[in-house]
């Protein structure tokens, strides 16, 4: 069993989950971003994908709209009277300040993203897990965790397909976060046959090297030894 296999396996399904949905917003031509709602013993319990870009048709009622993000797309497939406290929201995003107010609104037990808002600071600085767009109790996956590159690279990447690799956020982005940044490829590269795995898979010892050059980054900005 390869690395990456042995990594895959041993992460939460919550994380499994929110990568494979960003991958499919990928694959689709939309924002890659995913979001799943989980109860405490790790099940999922309603998902979405970002689909604020896909046209009419498709089977989230928000789809085509600004509020078509992938948390709130999780949030309305909920009966309203759900009980959501014992309920955690994973993303690969941190949520944007419209849904972490959505999240704190309903009563969302926890919040959990793998990655800072990579959009956010193409007008900003680095996103910040204690910010008010983080919500309450929220935090990101560690700072040298694969996944966390895997995240920003599915979102940056979603956006060089549907722009171009001079977008100003993925620009930004070449200074906020170069580790991501330089794994990205240039439009209509292709992506493989097999879903997800197949795309990280033959990728995955960049994305290890990747996270530990941003966990070495990041501490000499933060001063965290």
């Amino acid at each position: 069993m390869s690395g990456f296999e042995q990594a895959w396996q041993a992460a939460p399904a919550a994380v499994r989950r929110c990568l494979e949905l960003a991958h499919l917003s990928l694959t689709g031509g939309g924002l890659a971003v995913g979001a799943v709602l989980v109860d405490g013993a790790g099940l999922v319990r309603a998902e979405g994908r970002n689909r604020a870009y896909d046209g009419p048709g498709g089977p989230d009622p928000l789809q085509g709209t600004p509020l078509a993000h992938a948390e709130l797309n999780a949030l309305a497939l909920v009966r309203t009277g759900c009980d959501l406290g014992g309920l955690t929201l994973w993303s690969t995003q941190q949520p944007c300040a419209m849904c972490a107010a959505a999240l704190a609104f309903t009563g969302v037990g926890g919040v959990r993203f793998l990655a800072p808002d990579p959009w956010a600071p193409a007008s900003s600085g680095p996103a910040d897990a204690g910010s008010p767009a983080a919500g309450a109790g929220a935090g990101p996956a560690p700072a040298d965790s694969p996944w966390l590159i895997a995240a920003n690279l599915l979102f940056l990447q979603s956006i060089v397909d549907s722009a171009d690799l001079a977008h100003p956020t993925v620009l930004r982005n070449r200074e906020l976060e170069p580790e991501t940044a330089a794994l990205l490829c240039p439009p209509a590269a292709g992506d493989p046959a097999g879903g997800l795995p197949a795309l990280l898979a033959p990728r995955w010892d960049l994305l290890l090297d990747a996270a530990a050059a941003r966990a070495r980054r990041t501490a000499v900005t933060t001063g965290v030894r």
